[in-house]
């Protein structure tokens, strides 16, 4: 067998391309007949002007491809580690507006029980400032409740 070195140059030449089609992606870009742009395999038949584009893909250093792996994990444990904070936070929220609710309902109850005038706010038949200051009290304790539980329930909200 005699050796030939045109053929194993081609070879060579059909290796390489081989290799370097391997490394690119062949696209093409369409411009549509109303102005859009579209990417594909193949030009599309009713496009006004196609181009065929050539991507490279360049290979990832080892130090690029750990760098990014640990980025990686560690974004996948800041996520984990945030979502279990967000977990234990519903569930305070949840028993803090359980309080809440407890609380409001007791003011509202105070506020009905305590419409009725008590010894020394009247005089005859007219109240007198000590039952008004109370009436605006009870009101006062009412908006408070109703305000911390709606802090909560829109805190727990933002976090669903």
């Amino acid at each position: 067998m005699t050796f030939n070195p045109r053929f194993v140059a081609e070879i060579l030449v059909s290796s390489v391309a081989a290799i370097a089609a391997a490394d690119e992606r062949i696209v093409y870009r369409s411009i549509m007949p109303n102005g859009q742009i579209v990417y594909a395999d193949r030009p599309d038949a009713n496009a006004k002007r196609s181009e065929r584009l050539t991507i490279e893909r360049h290979a990832v250093s080892p130090q690029q491809e750990q760098a990014s792996q640990r980025a990686l994990a560690l974004s996948r444990a800041q996520l984990l580690r945030d979502a279990d904070a967000r977990v234990a936070r519903l569930k305070q929220l949840d028993n803090a507006s359980i309080d809440a609710y407890e609380v409001l309902r007791q003011a509202q109850e105070q506020l009905a029980s305590g419409r009725e005038p008590v010894e020394g706010e009247r005089q005859g038949r007219r109240l007198l400032p000590a039952y008004w200051q109370r009436q605006r009290q009870l009101q006062a304790s009412v908006r408070l409740a109703q305000d911390r539980l709606d802090a909560i329930l829109g805190e727990r909200a933002s976090l669903q």
